[in-house]
Parts: C-alpha cells; sequence; structure tokens
C-alpha cells in the first residue's frame, strides 16, 4: 500500500501528504481482552476487530459487503489537529486500520492543526488530487460549510467523525461519533450523585465554536437539572493542557478557599491534565469528572486524582471502515454510534489499553 501523509502549519502547506443494521457478515469468533469478551466480525471470513467502544448493532453495520482486499482507490483523511492526543490517535488507528485491513487502499492523512481555514485548503488539495472518499473531523460547524459545499459539488462522498458540519440535506453521508450530549448528561448525573446533588462547581470547557463543546455543555446542564448544583465559573481552555492549567491556576485565586469549589467538570482529559497540575501546586484537593478516557487519564482514575472519565472513544477503525462503504456505494446509517461509558476506580481496569491515546 502507498500511503502519503500531509501536515499543514497555519499558512503552509508542507506536502508529504439508533443505529440500523446491515446483515452483512457475521460473528467468526470471540476476542478475549480485559474487558471480557467482544465479537470479532468478519468480512468473507476476514476477521475484523472494531474494538471495545463499538458495539454489536454499529459493528454488523460496518462490516464490508465484499473481501477487503477487493476494496482499491485513495480516501483522504483530515484530523482536527496533532497538537492534541485525541489528533495523534486518530491518525495513528486510522493508518493502522488500513494497513490492517485494506491493502490495496492508498490514503492520504493531513493534519488541520485546529484551524478550520487549514482544513479546508487541505479539502480542496484533496479535490484536485481527486480522492475518492474523505474522512474528516472537521475543526468548526459553520466555517467549514463552503468547504464542505465544494467537496460535495465535485461528487466525493464524505464521512464525519468526532464531529459534524450542518446542512440541510446532510453535507455528509455519515457521522461517526460518541454522542456528545448523551456524554455530557452521563458527567452531570455523575455530579450530581458525587455530591449529593448540591455544590458549587467548576466547567472547563473546550472550544467555543466547536459542536462537541456546546453539546458536552447542554448534556452537563441537562445531567444536573433539578439539582442544587450550581455551576460558578465556566471558562473555555480550547482543549489545551496548558490552557487547562492556567485557566485552573486563576480560578483557585480566584476561590482561594477549600469551601469555594466543590468540584470540577472538565470536557477533555487534555485539559484535565492541566487542571491536575494547578490543584497540586496549590495543594487543593477537588474531585474531577472528566471526558474522554486517554490512558493519561485512566492512569489518574486509579490513582484517585480523577473521580470518573466518561469515555469518547476515537471514531477508528469505525471512521475508516465508514468511508469505504460509502465510497463504494455501500449503505449505512447516516449515524453511527459509539459507545461511552462511566469509568471509575471499580472499574478502570477493564478500559486500560483501549483508547489509543
Amino acid at each position: 500500500m502507498r500511503k502519503t501523509v500531509i501536515f499543514f502549519t497555519i499558512a503552509i502547506l508542507l506536502c508529504l501528504s439508533g443505529c440500523g443494521l446491515v446483515n452483512q457478515g457475521t460473528p467468526v469468533s470471540s476476542h478475549k481482552d480485559n474487558a471480557g469478551s467482544r465479537e470479532v466480525y468478519s468480512a468473507d471470513g476476514e476477521a475484523i476487530d472494531f474494538g471495545i467502544y463499538c458495539g454489536s448493532e454499529v459493528a454488523e453495520a460496518l462490516v464490508p459487503g465484499k473481501p477487503l482486499s477487493k476494496y482499491e482507490g485513495t480516501i483522504g483523511v483530515i484530523v482536527s489537529s496533532m497538537r492534541f492526543p485525541y489528533g495523534g490517535g486518530t491518525k495513528t488507528m486510522a493508518e493502522d486500520t488500513l494497513e490492517t485491513y485494506f491493502p490495496n487502499m492508498e490514503f492520504i492523512i493531513g493534519n488541520g492543526d485546529g484551524d478550520p481555514m487549514v482544513q479546508s485548503t487541505i479539502i480542496d488539495d484533496y479535490i484536485a488530487k481527486g480522492v475518492d472518499v474523505l474522512v474528516i473531523d472537521p475543526v468548526e460547524k459553520e466555517a467549514m460549510v463552503p468547504a464542505f459545499d465544494r467537496i460535495n459539488e465535485a461528487g466525493i462522498p464524505v464521512v464525519c467523525v468526532d464531529r459534524y458540519v450542518p446542512g440541510v440535506p446532510l453535507k455528509y453521508s455519515s457521522v461517526v461519533k460518541a454522542d456528545d450530549v448523551k456524554i455530557g448528561k452521563k458527567a452531570g448525573e455523575y455530579m450530581a450523585e458525587l455530591l449529593g446533588g448540591k455544590g458549587r462547581v467548576i466547567e472547563i470547557q473546550g472550544a467555543p465554536a466547536a459542536s462537541n463543546t456546546n453539546d458536552r455543555h447542554t448534556g452537563f446542564l441537562e445531567g444536573i437539572e433539578g439539582t442544587e448544583i450550581e455551576i460558578i465559573a465556566s471558562p473555555f481552555a480550547d482543549f489545551l493542557q496548558t490552557r487547562g492549567l492556567n485557566e485552573m491556576e486563576d480560578l483557585l485565586q480566584r476561590f482561594p478557599n477549600d469551601g469555594d469549589i466543590d468540584a470540577i467538570f472538565s470536557q477533555s482529559d487534555v485539559m484535565t491534565m492541566g487542571i491536575i497540575q494547578a490543584l497540586k501546586a496549590a495543594g487543593r484537593d477537588i474531585p474531577i469528572v472528566s471526558i474522554d478516557a486517554q490512558e493519561s487519564a485512566l492512569e489518574a482514575v486509579e490513582a484517585g486524582e480523577i473521580a470518573a472519565v466518561i469515555a469518547y472513544p476515537i471514531p477508528m477503525p469505525a471512521g475508516v471502515f465508514a468511508g469505504i462503504k460509502v465510497m463504494t456505494g455501500e449503505t449505512i446509517p447516516a449515524y453511527l454510534e459509539l459507545e461511552c461509558p462511566v469509568i471509575t476506580k471499580e472499574n478502570v481496569a477493564e478500559y486500560k489499553g483501549h483508547s489509543g491515546y
């Protein structure tokens, strides 16, 4: 297989490069791991492991309709940003999926660098290169609409992962992700249980224009609805560890007494790592509920530094399989929902080693 990886900086292009069922294939064996027994699916006898966060209905919908070696073409993948562990994990898992399962597919991977203009430039480059399908984690919703219009006009099918771009009719064939509203609600419900329905909470949000930021906030409000929990501050930290550290340092000065903050809700583990740094430096012990389930956060759950993490899995290998299927006109649901378990000290061992980053 030939692969090309493309990295973009802000201004410079460096060219290196629920769910319905589709009853194709059946489980051929059970894969035993730390989380127990999982089904491994097959396409014409070729085993496919969709991972711990992919439920059986979604997995069955993603099983290709022909042998994996029969798929040929070029898939363009664009990650949101390589500045985040999530973006790096998405790139690595996409590469691994294509190299493991699709020996005759070529692929290009671009780094959106957290900038919708960079992603738009990559999309135009992919159109010029004639890719057969685009799999993208769009940085922002509204800002990406013109580029999505251009790739739609070029007749290239699109699969969104992690986030999506709005439009009627839909500007993509399918979106693969966990439900951010549901994740936020689970975080809120756990927070209500943790605090006994009453307390003062800090919410550290992601990026203002990102769909997952807004959805996680909405879900969290739903989860604490009817309680006496008060959100006393909710700054944005742009899904960055340094920003999480800085915002938390400022908040600890603003709320200097131990009883001022009862708990912290962080919309991503990356920011949570910075929050933990700030708490340790200040000698403060405040429970945290986080989102993502990256390996460092699972270790922090084990160590008692995070009370709970609601998993937001990397949408691979599902995103690649969805892209391959729409490339060849195979039918898949418009929304493929990945699972989002609540992970605490009691069950964290089941999930360690499965995040991809």
